[in-house]
């Protein structure tokens, strides 16, 4: 089965608690009291991902995800494209940008990233509802059968997408505790070992986990509860080594997806939906606003005037006849000496344009000789069928960008004793 088409990130840390044992006084248990059956009530993940080019690629190579200006469903403005060039010309990809942009060792934007489901409330919000049967080994230092049933968020990856879905898993194997990988006693430690002919093909395998069976009150009652911790390496190109004997670029490699984005209330593109309970992107595009890379005079949104402003200012900062200079005096050439040329020129009646044929008097007020404002054209969507008028424009991912990338899985999970 392709690991990276099942790879259940919480699945794992429900796969590691299911080895734990402790001696036990009890007659006849052989692994103590983590025999017997337990429910998830509490997860704690910590991911990182980290570019990892594979061998034989240009390790040099950067990922980058474009987003190009796009008419959104607009005859006008597939209409505009046309008249100023085409979707290909300087005038349309000139809006291009980037909102990835990484190389090999650099951490995936938005890792590491914890997961805390700290109840049973949580887990259930998240999808998340799993029983763990540990049966008892023959001996000490032995594997036993483990068998784990419920539902689960498993990350899968189709189409340089990747995305989150809730499944139902039946998963069985052999763990063993107490004992290391190579046969000598370890108390606390457990392995796992997933077993195809027992129906596991899931679960990763892992050999250096760490367990403790203790007591916590709930509602006033003491009840037995499991703690397992371990982290899941099958996921990365050197450390798959401490698990597996083999690396698969096809099945073990993890690959983080971008295509399709989330919006915001908006429609603005965003790391997240604003409903918590939507995990999956499905907007092709959306409006591009930002506290740091656009500018407070446009509200922070990437507008058709904001664009115009950019291409005039390299435009005239290059004119040989007329070049741009530090007319507002702060030592720079930039956004703010533009704003000035336009308004000297708006109050000489000069008629001047942009570079696509906006005119400065739409973009800079001048009705203050003495104080510019720009013009914030935010508060409207951009048409072709009335360009000057300005307005947010619109950006669609270009095409789906795929990542390689080393993870790591760090796991904290506990259990409850599950009543009889």
């Amino acid at each position: 089965m392709n690991k990276l088409l099942s790879k259940v990130l919480f699945l794992s840390i429900s796969a590691t608690m299911m080895f734990t044992a402790c001696e036990d006084d009890d007659e006849g248990v052989v692994n103590g009291d983590i025999v017997g059956s337990w429910n998830l009530e509490s997860l704690d993940l910590t991911y990182e991902r980290v570019v990892s080019v594979p061998a034989g690629e240009d390790q040099n190579q950067e990922y980058k995800n474009y987003l190009d200006w796009d008419a959104n469903g607009d005859a006008a403005t597939e209409a505009y494209f046309q008249a100023i060039g085409g979707k290909t010309s300087a005038a349309v990809l000139g809006a291009t940008f980037s909102t990835i942009d990484i190389k090999n060792g650099d951490n995936i934007p938005g890792f590491p990233r914890t997961t805390a489901l700290t109840s049973p409330a949580a887990l259930a919000g998240f999808g998340v509802s799993l029983l763990l049967q540990i049966d008892d080994a023959a001996k000490r230092g032995e594997g036993a059968t483990y068998k784990i049933t419920g539902t689960y968020p498993t990350i899968r990856q189709a189409d340089c997408q990747t995305t989150i879905t809730v499944a139902s898993i039946t998963d069985q194997g052999l763990y063993v505790t107490d004992f290391d990988r190579a046969g000598a006693e370890k108390l606390g430690n457990f392995m796992i070992t997933p077993d195809p002919t027992l129906g596991g093909a899931v679960l990763p395998p892992f050999y250096t986990g760490v367990y403790e069976v203790d007591e916590q009150l709930n509602d006033g009652v003491a009840e037995k509860v499991l703690n397992i911790d371990y982290v899941d390496e099958d996921g990365h190109d050197e450390r798959y080594k401490n698990v597996q004997d083999a690396w698969s670029e096809a099945d073990d490699r993890v690959i983080t997806g971008y295509n399709l984005q989330f919006n915001d209330a908006n429609g603005n593109i965003a790391s997240a939906d604003p409903n918590p309970a939507v995990l999956n992107p499905t907007h092709r595009g959306g409006y591009f606003a930002h506290p740091t890379l656009m500018i407070a005079p446009y509200s922070f949104q990437y507008t058709f005037y904001f664009y115009n402003a950019g291409l005039s200012l390299r435009a005239q900062a290059t004119d040989a006849k007329n070049p741009l200079t530090d007319l507002d005096g702060d030592g720079t050439v930039g956004v703010g000496d533009m704003v000035m040329f336009m308004h000297y020129d708006n109050l000489a009646g000069g008629g001047g344009v942009t570079p696509l044929g906006v005119p400065f008097a739409s973009m800079v007020d001048s009705s203050d000789p003495t104080a510019p404002k720009i013009v914030d054209d935010s508060g409207t969507v951009f048409s072709g069928a009335n360009p000057n008028a300005g307005g947010k424009m619109y950006f669609a991912t270009r095409e789906g960008l795929c990542v390689p990338t080393n993870e790591i899985l760090t796991v904290k999970s506990v259990w409850a004793e599950a009543e009889e």
